[in-house]
């Protein structure tokens, strides 16, 4: 059997093998694959296969102070209560941060919604190599590439914080209920695979609907940060990352395959032996 006879073996019946076995393990990046909201990513399962958490919260410094809690689901955050206390102000500011869960009016984390939308094309991707759709040793790296891609640009997701932070607020202020004082911004995104939950209290309230989009009012009395864990995402960007290093091994199996297949094929003695069993202590010598 020639090395080309022997790559393509490998490629229609060993790839499709491997990334079925993968495919079957998709269940479980369970929340990042299952947004409740069609419109924020290109999947939309049954919301009651969609785990939620409620994330506790309690923050001083010095005289301001937040305590409350907050429920995520999905993409989504579904629910607020958050007592805030600022006192650094000309007049002290006690409000309430509420988002009502029974009122269907969700806080959208579109760096969640983005996530979601690059899992769903690796998920695609998978499914055609493990359907066979692919033939040769060009069409599988580039599949392997783009889905090295695809998974990258989703952890990216998860660890930088969205650029365009202020039309993300504006889109999502109307969520609480009742509205907050004038003035006061309420605003969450995702950082370094947390939950970032920001306030802000500003000097000119008609400054509250910001007009550049990758900034928010530097004029504020005061600025807060409270960076929250999320334990299913801390749990899903692992995931991400062992699925990353399986598909690179891969990648490496391709990589090196006609030289391994070229000596595995000979023995000692310069006999060629079965190349199936070649093949697989190739492959397996490559991982």
């Amino acid at each position: 059997m020639s090395d080309k006879k022997e790559q393509e073996w490998f490629i229609a019946a060993e790839l499709p093998v491997i990334f079925s076995d993968l495919l079957a393990r998709f269940e479980e990046f369970g929340p990042l694959l299952a947004p409740t909201d069609p419109a924020q990513s290109l999947l939309s399962p049954k919301s009651g296969d969609i785990p939620s958490e409620t994330i506790p919260l309690s923050s001083s410094l010095r005289d301001d102070h937040v305590k409350g809690h907050i429920k995520m689901k999905g993409t989504l955050i579904t629910k607020t209560e958050l007592s805030i206390e600022i006192n650094n102000t000309p007049v002290p500011i006690k409000t309430v941060a509420s988002i009502k869960e029974e009122e269907h009016n969700p806080w959208r984390l579109c760096q969640l919604g983005h996530a979601a939308n690059y899992m769903f094309y690796v998920k695609q991707k998978c499914e055609d190599i493990a359907k066979g759709k692919v033939t040769d040793i060009s069409l599988a790296k580039r599949a392997l590439d783009f889905i090295l891609d695809q998974i990258k640009r989703c952890k990216l997701q998860l660890v930088l914080p969205r650029q365009d932070v202020a039309s993300t607020f504006n889109r999502n202020y109307c969520v609480f209920s009742p509205e907050l004082p004038a003035g006061v911004l309420v605003n969450f995104h995702i950082k370094d695979i947390k939950l970032v939950l920001t306030i802000s209290c500003l000097k000119n309230p008609q400054d509250l609907h910001v007009k550049d989009k990758y900034s928010l009012p530097k004029n504020a009395y005061c600025d807060r940060t409270i960076m929250l864990n999320v334990h299913w995402m801390t749990d899903i960007f692992d995931k991400l990352t062992q699925l990353q290093n399986e598909i690179q091994l891969v990648y490496q199996k391709l990589s090196v395959f006609n030289q391994a297949i070229y000596h595995k094929c000979r023995s000692s003695d310069g006999a060629v032996r079965d190349p199936v069993t070649a093949v697989r202590e190739a492959v397996d010598d490559c991982c």
